[in-house]
């Protein structure tokens, strides 16, 4: 068998993380090649990776250029930069959100008002019931469905989800309007909205801690007139909203000595002993 001329063919063995890679240049003169294009490189005999030595063959190890480096420093401080501001917009937009207010509706003028403002309300409620079932059957019966992931994928489920809370809070606070409807009617006064007693529209109903606070002050207002309807309609708040136990406990156990004192004497009306039933369970729940 002939000798092969340098010139005519070379082959080299390339050791790299993901194993032998057998190059063969061209027969073509050296300053024609892409070689020049490649990263500076360090060649020397040692250990491989197996721990078998390199049986004479070289190792070769491509180095970053200085410059690469400096490319490379520059763009993780710029991510950690990018980072430390998305903190802060979150930081700021929780406090904001913290602090917002939204601007009370007009109360309703009279109890009879504000029991057509809850029926309205329950009437949207529905509809947006029905909307969340509708959307989360249309993600199932897709071609993206993945029951590992579930519903987080599909924004119109999540929209529904989020609108059928904001629906479920207005017709809390709908129920609170007509209490406190019923207590200026019992005062003689001129109706008022739910944030003379430092209701906060808007804000996760009476599942906010503020919020919830507040019931506690309508409630002591109802029992000291003796609106004993009006009682009720926090209390089925307070149960629905599962912050029983947030109600003060004196002004909880006045209210509830009164209204069963009603039931006994069977001057509730349809629907009401069950929520005070309910509210005695609730409360024995939590002792």
């Amino acid at each position: 068998m002939g000798r092969i001329a340098p010139t005519q063919a070379r082959a080299c063995f390339v050791s790299v993380k993901s194993g032998w890679i057998a190059a063969m240049a061209s027969p073509v003169h050296a300053s024609s090649l892409g070689w020049r294009l490649a990263p500076a490189v360090e060649v020397r005999r040692g250990v491989t990776r197996s721990g078998v030595r390199g049986r004479g063959l070289p190792a070769i190890e491509a180095k970053r250029s200085a410059k690469k480096r400096q490319e490379r420093k520059l763009d993780k401080r710029d991510d950690v930069r990018d980072l430390h501001r998305l903190v802060e917009e979150r930081k700021d937009a929780l406090e904001a959100a913290a602090t917002f207010r939204a601007e009370p509706p007009a109360p309703p003028e009279n109890p009879k008002e504000a029991s057509e403002r809850i029926e309205r309300r329950l009437v949207t409620f529905r509809a947006a019931l029905e909307k969340v079932g509708e959307t989360k059957r249309n993600a199932q019966e897709s071609d993206a469905w993945d029951p590992t992931r579930g519903y987080k994928p599909f924004e119109d489920v999540q929209d529904a989800v989020f609108d059928l809370d904001r629906r479920k809070t207005e017709v809390y606070e709908a129920y609170l309007e007509k209490a406190i409807a019923l207590l200026c009617l019992a005062k003689n006064e001129p109706p008022v909205s739910l944030d003379t007693f430092d209701w906060i529209y808007e804000k996760n109903g009476a599942r906010d801690g503020n919020n919830a606070r507040t019931l506690s002050f309508m409630l002591a207002a109802l029992c000291k007139h003796n609106v004993a309807s009006g009682m009720v309609l926090v209390l089925k708040v307070a149960v629905e909203c599962g912050v029983v136990g947030g109600i003060d406990k004196n002004i909880g156990k006045k209210a509830i000595a009164a209204l069963s004192d009603l039931n006994e004497m069977g001057l509730l009306d349809e629907g009401e002993p069950e929520v005070l039933q309910a509210v005695k369970e609730a409360i024995e729940a939590s002792a």
